[in-house]
């Protein structure tokens, strides 16, 4: 009828062209770190494997006025790919452009790219539902790759179990807290910001192990602890710290504010027979619990060196190297040694597996460790210019 209006509704497009358009949305945003059609052909297998039963496990696919208006969402296939993304680039460091391609036509590295994509998934409420849509500055996505995903996972655990009343907990909180920190200034690119905290976590973990191997220790380590507490807010040392220090084993320590730090140290027997030189540092304690541990604990020495090494970026002018990836590999080495024993420590100390969400967590940063040093153990500045100059690293 002339001059009456209709209602006219748009017509819904069809499930099919969303789906392709996604993927070319994907395509686009990872261009320049994969090949779009191996990412997508990845992606599609992950959650056929994986099925919608079993992706609402690990992903919140309920609607709410809430997400849209805050714009909050799980952005499920976008997180899937970065998983994607990170584990094939992390397998990729050091190789040709040749090599990259012949993984993205094998078979049998396409499956082992889902079965770890799926396992990351499975860890999810523990890693990447805690992890930023985009880092503050631009780079490649290293809490993506496969170790330090592994390691921040973790870390939340020994968060959560962490609830309990435990012995040298403020250790333990401590460790934690400069490895998660580590991580995200990880995510974010912020590399050269990360080696303090690396750092100050060798110290609390060395401490650590000395505590828990002789738990009579912690006493000494509290009254300490507190006495610095005390001197912060005070400005003067306790009576009862300054008597201390007339008596120190160590006679030829004069600094007092090292003796306020590490003066606990004289509780421990034959300390003072094994460090002779600085027993009042962290070199000191170092040095003891490397002679006494050697044979039993992962990565003394490594830690060692690494921890000399974090002195340019914690007191020097040095912020990043002209090699993100050496950034990837060393911060990644030292919390490995790290976060893997502290984590067994504090399983055993609250009476529970050593597993994440149920997986052997374990056996996947070992498995995954392997893969990382052996690429650190081949750095060269050669390689390292191959890799930025390839094709997939063009614009990185």
């Amino acid at each position: 009828m002339k001059g009456q209006g209709f209602l006219t509704f748009p017509v819904m497009p069809d499930l099919k062209d969303i789906v392709e358009q996604d993927n070319i949305a994907f395509t686009r945003v990872f261009k320049d770190k994969i090949s779009g059609y191996f990412l997508i052909d990845i992606k599609n297998q992950v959650m056929k494997v994986l099925g919608l039963n079993n992706l609402k496990k690990y992903y919140d696919f309920s609607w709410s006025y809430e997400r849209i208006i805050t714009g909050i969402g799980e952005g499920t296939e976008y997180d899937i790919c970065r998983m994607i993304v990170g584990i094939h680039r992390a397998n990729s460091i050091f190789l040709t452009d040749t090599e990259v391609r012949r993984n993205e036509k094998s078979k049998r590295y396409k499956q082992q790219l889902i079965s770890e994509t799926i396992e990351k998934i499975k860890l999810r409420l523990y890693g990447s539902v805690y992890f930023r849509k985009k880092s503050l500055f631009r780079g490649e996505e290293f809490l993506y790759y496969p170790l330090p995903y592994e390691l921040f996972a973790m870390s939340m655990k020994m968060n959560e179990l962490l609830g309990n009343n435990n012995k040298c907990s403020q250790l333990y909180y401590g460790v934690v807290y400069n490895c998660l920190s580590a991580l995200s200034l990880l995510e974010d690119n912020l590399l050269g910001t990360a080696y303090p905290l690396c750092r100050g976590a060798i110290e609390m973990y060395f401490k650590l192990l000395l505590l828990v191997s002789q738990p009579e220790l912690s006493d000494w380590y509290e009254k300490f602890r507190m006495f610095e507490i005390k001197y912060s807010c005070n400005g003067t040392y306790p009576k009862e710290f300054s008597e201390l220090f007339e008596k120190r084993k160590c006679e030829s320590s004069k600094a007092k504010a090292s003796y306020l730090h590490f003066g606990w140290v004289d509780s421990i027997d034959g300390y003072h027979e094994v460090v002779n030189e600085r027993p009042y540092s962290v070199s000191g304690i170092c040095s003891f619990v490397k002679i006494k541990n050697e044979d039993e604990i992962l990565g003394l020495k490594c830690l060692e060196k690494l921890y000399k090494e974090c002195h340019a970026y914690t007191h020097g002018s040095i912020q990043t190297a002209k090699y993100p990836v050496l950034h990837y590999f060393e911060i990644s080495i030292m919390l490995y040694y790290i976060i893997r024993e502290t984590f067994l420590l504090l399983c055993k100390e609250c009476n529970v597996e050593a597993l994440v969400d149920g997986h052997d967590i374990i056996s996947m940063i070992d498995r995954d460790f392997k893969v990382l040093y052996d690429q650190y153990q081949n750095r060269s500045t050669e390689n390292f210019e191959k890799y930025y100059n390839s094709a997939s690293t063009e614009n990185i």
